[in-house]
């Protein structure tokens, strides 16, 4: 090449300016959002390496240095609830988010029954008709928070939306809902690669059930973390039913996962219970669910600020997508009530607490009694006995006090007791609240649905 023309295309590349990276944010900064109140929200985004960012909201400006990697964050001072509000991030270039408001923001997760939309829920198009609630804002992952109405209600998760709606009508104030629930996904596709690789044994009984892990951690949670959020609704446990085991120790794990990476504590994880589901059967049968929704019970009680919400009523037999969700979103609001609110309410179902066992009847105790125990219906179902030959049998079983009270001709010495412990019981036993029982068993006794399959 012509030495002169060098020299002339190295001027002119000195004098041409180099391109920069506008300053850019997450979806899940935009118009119409809800940011939690009572935290130092994070705000974060990407820009130039080493540009100056300043973020101002509600009479606070925060500023921050983007670093070699091209991300900044800012923290504002703790937020008070109201609105709307407008936030301004300038650098290079300027964004203006308008009507935002200041509340309480869930994240909404798990699979199909979770991402199950309320126009196709029990009464969702009359809810949906009357959703005009500006004050109940919804993300869905990848998209643009939507205000509630008429219009947008029929797409939102039908358990987030009445979940929504009843802790508004609680708080009285804003509720934003996030929503990266994927139909059909298995647990440990929301858990992060770095939570397998710190924890070999669980990465090793994992991937004897599946091949993949973590595939949905950088589209569904990478994009949101560390937005800031009170807590988390789960619903998810169908796609790990074959492997209960596992998944009672997989479920705090993800727990811990999450909670690392927001940085945020020990929020509130609210977790739904599978409900029932297939045929009533005459003879007692097991069932799988069986030993998943002990497996998310068991992973509940042992991870701290947790809470188990029970749907076994509510189900149906020929699809797994029933569509009575109102009862379920209008139940997590309470177990959030109580976890997440400090109210002093009774939040929870009665949980089996033990069982003793003499005179030919098992005494069963429970926690979470609340105002006392109560049969919905005529006489108490769902209680099955056994003996020393390991075979269960329907029982008749009365209140006394705060207790139940099980016997059986066919099991005249009795050693383990069950409750609603097949895949689709008729059982009925609730407190005065009006919250379901937690299915349980007083045995440890292992078959084929109490281990995991592969074992």
């Amino acid at each position: 090449m012509n030495p002169r023309l060098c020299v002339s295309l190295a001027v002119l590349l000195l004098l041409v300016p180099a391109v920069r990276a506008d300053v850019k944010v997450p979806s899940v900064f935009s118009d119409h959002m809800v940011l939690q109140t009572d935290l130092a929200v994070p705000v974060f985004g990407s820009a130039d390496p080493g540009e100056v960012v300043v973020v101002e909201f509600n009479d606070q400006k925060k500023m921050a240095t983007t670093g070699q990697d091209g991300k900044w964050l800012v923290r504002f001072e703790p937020l008070k609830p109201g609105g709307p509000f407008e936030m301004k991030i300038a650098g290079k270039n300027t964004l203006l988010l308008k009507d935002v408001l200041v509340g309480e923001v869930w994240t909404a997760s798990g699979q199909s029954n979770m991402r199950y939309p309320l126009s196709q829920a029990t009464n969702g198009k009359e809810d949906a008709a009357a959703a005009t609630l500006p004050n109940i804002r919804y993300l869905r992952v990848g998209g643009k928070w939507q205000k509630c109405s008429p219009q947008s209600a029929p797409g939102f998760s039908a358990v987030a939306f009445h979940f929504a709606v009843s802790l508004h009508q609680q708080q009285k104030v804003a509720v934003g809902i996030i929503d990266n629930s994927v139909s059909g996904e298995v647990g440990q596709n929301f858990m992060s690669e770095a939570a397998f690789q710190a924890d070999p044994d669980l990465a090793a009984l994992v991937r004897r059930h599946t091949k993949e892990t973590s595939t949905q951690w950088n589209a569904l949670l990478a994009p949101i973390i560390p937005y800031g959020i009170r807590g988390v609704l789960w619903y998810q446990g169908e796609g790990n039913r074959d492997f209960p085991a596992t998944y009672r120790r997989l479920l705090p794990a993800l727990i811990a996962d999450w909670r690392k990476h927001w940085g945020q504590g020990d929020f509130p994880f609210l977790v739904v219970q599978l409900a029932n589901y297939q045929e009533h059967k005459t003879d007692a049968w097991e069932g799988k669910d069986c030993a998943l929704r002990e497996a998310q019970l068991k992973a509940v009680q042992a991870t701290p600020k947790t809470a188990i919400v029970v749907t076994i009523d509510l189900g149906i037999a020929k699809d797994v997508h029933y569509p009575n969700k109102k009862p379920v979103g209008e139940r997590l609001a309470i177990a959030a009530r109580g976890l997440a609110y400090g109210e002093k309410i009774e939040s929870s179902g009665p949980i089996f607490a033990s069982a003793k066992f003499e005179e030919g009847k098992a005494i069963v105790s429970f926690t979470h009694v609340g105002g006392g125990l109560t049969a919905k219906g005529d006489r108490l179902t769902g209680f099955l006995l056994c003996g020393a030959d390991k075979k269960f049998h329907r029982a008749e079983a009365r209140i006394e006090g705060d207790k139940i009270v099980v016997t059986c001709d066919k099991v005249p010495a009795p050693i383990a007791v069950r409750y609603a412990w097949e895949r689709n019981p008729e059982c009925n036993l609730f407190n005065k609240e009006g919250l379901p029982a937690s299915p349980f068993r007083s045995d440890d006794f292992v078959n084929f649905f109490t281990k995991d399959v592969e074992k």
